[in-house]
C-alpha cells in the first residue's frame, strides 16, 4: 500500500454526515474484480456522492483496472492456499494473524459502511475483521461452485448474491439472492473501428480474440504460437497472453496478429471487434461474453470453478467447450466457426439466453435499502 493510494484514502475518513463509504476487496486475478467494478460504476452513476475504495493484492493485475476507474487502492498481504507447495501451509496461521491486524488498522481508520467481495484470498481477513467490527459484508458468488474463500466468508456475510440458481444449495437461504449476471456497462459499448485502427487489423477479415487470463495462459499461448501463423491467412488475431506470459514467437507473427499482455478498459473494443472468441471459462469472462452474445470456444482450466461453469454452457449448447488444449484441434474448431456463419449466430443467440443481466442493478438497489435501514 502507500503512495498515491494512501493519499487518496486519507480523504475517505468517515463522517456520518457524508455519503456512504463502500469498501470493495478482492484480487489476485481479474475474476473477482470485474463484477464489483460493475456495481461500483452503477452505484456512482446513481449517486455521485458515494465513496468507493478498494483493498487488493500488491502484485495482482487488479490495480490497473481499479485505478483506471478512479477508485483509491490499497493492498494488504494475505495467505494463499498453495496446493502445489503444501509446505507453505505451515505459515498460514501466522500470515492470517498479520493480515487480520493490517485489515483491522485499515478498517478502524476508514470505517466503511459496507464491505463487498466477490472472492479472492485477500478478501478473507478483511471480511473476518469487518464482521468482528460489526461492519456489514456482502459476498457475491460468481461461479456455479463456490471457491474456498467464499465458503469461508459466507457465514460472516449479511447478504450473499449468486449468479446461478444451482449455487443456492451452498449458502443459507434466508440471506442469499439469485441476481444473474453482473456486467460492466462500459464493456457493452466498445468501438470495433477503434480496435482495427489501433491494432492494424484488416477490415476485410474476420477477427479472433484469444484471452486466457493471467494464471492459465501458458498452454493457450503455446498453442497459439504453433497455429497463429496459419490462422493469419484467413483472420486477424487479437491475443491477450496474460501479464508476464508473453512468448517471443508471438511478438512477430505478422501483420494482423496483435499480441498483448493485458488490456484494461481497452477490453471493450477488443470484444467489439471479435467475431470469434477463445476464452477460459472464468465466470467474469463468461458473463461479459454472454451479455455481448459472442460465439465462443471455451477452454476451461482443470479446476472445480471453471469446469462447473463450462458444463452449464455445454448443457445449454451455447458454445464449443474443449476440455484439453490441443493446438491442431483448436485450429480446427476456430476454422469451423470462421467458416460457418449460421453456427456463429446460433452460439451467439444461445449465449445471450444463458443469464439475466440485471445483477448489478439488483445488488445496488438492495444494498442501498439495507444501508437506509
Amino acid at each position: 500500500g502507500g503512495g498515491r493510494g494512501a493519499e487518496c484514502f486519507e480523504k475517505l475518513k468517515p463522517n456520518m454526515n457524508e455519503a456512504p463509504h463502500i469498501l470493495m476487496t478482492g484480487g489476485g486475478t481479474v475474476g473477482p474484480v470485474t463484477p464489483l467494478l460493475a456495481v461500483a460504476d452503477l452505484w456512482r452513476q446513481q449517486d455521485p456522492e458515494v465513496r468507493v475504495s478498494w483493498v487488493g493484492t500488491s502484485r495482482g493485475p487488479e490495480r490497473a483496472l481499479i485505478e483506471a476507474s478512479q477508485i483509491p487502492f490499497l493492498s494488504i498481504p494475505a495467505p494463499k492456499l498453495d496446493r502445489h507447495r503444501r509446505w507453505k501451509w505451515l505459515g498460514i496461521p501466522i500470515m492470517m494473524l498479520v493480515s487480520c491486524f493490517m485489515a483491522w488498522k485499515l478498517l478502524r481508520e476508514h470505517r466503511p459502511d459496507m464491505v463487498f467481495t466477490a472472492g479472492g484470498y485477500v478478501s478473507v481477513p478483511v471480511v473476518f475483521v469487518a464482521w468482528a467490527m460489526r461492519i456489514p459484508c456482502w459476498v457475491h458468488q460468481l461461479d456455479a461452485e463456490p471457491g474456498l474463500a467464499n465458503r469461508l466468508m459466507a457465514p460472516f456475510a449479511r447478504r450473499i448474491s449468486v449468479t446461478w440458481d444451482s449455487s443456492l444449495e451452498h449458502f443459507p437461504e434466508q440471506k442469499t439472492r439469485v441476481v444473474g449476471g453482473v456486467v460492466r456497462v462500459r464493456m457493452l459499448h466498445g468501438d470495433a473501428d477503434r480496435a482495427r485502427d489501433l491494432y492494424d487489423l484488416n477490415p476485410e477479415k474476420l477477427t479472433v480474440l484469444v484471452t486466457a487470463g493471467g494464471t492459465g495462459a501458458v498452454s493457450v499461448n503455446e498453442a497459439m504460437a504453433a497455429i497463429g501463423p496459419d490462422l493469419l491467412d484467413r483472420a486477424n488475431i487479437v491475443h491477450l497472453t496474460g501479464k508476464g506470459k508473453m512468448l517471443d514467437e508471438l511478438q512477430n507473427v505478422g501483420p494482423g496478429y496483435a499480441a498483448l499482455e493485458f488490456l484494461g478498459e481497452g477490453m471493450a473494443d477488443a470484444y467489439a471487434v471479435a467475431d470469434v472468441v477463445v476464452s477460459r471459462a472464468g465466470m467474469a469472462s463468461l458473463i461479459e461474453l454472454a451479455a455481448l452474445k459472442k460465439p465462443v470456444i471455451f477452454l476451461p482450466l482443470p479446476n472445480a470453478d471453471q469446469i462447473s461453469n463450462a458444463k452449464v454452457v455445454e448443457e445449454q449448447d451455447a458454445a464449443r467447450v474443449m476440455w484439453d488444449v490441443n493446438p491442431q484441434i483448436l485450429k480446427q474448431e476456430i476454422d469451423r466457426l470462421l467458416d460457418n456463419q449460421d453456427q456463429r449466430k446460433r452460439y451467439a443467440r444461445r449465449m445471450g439466453m444463458l443469464l439475466m443481466m440485471q445483477g448489478a442493478e439488483q445488488i445496488v438497489r438492495e444494498a442501498q435499502e439495507f444501508l437506509r435501514e
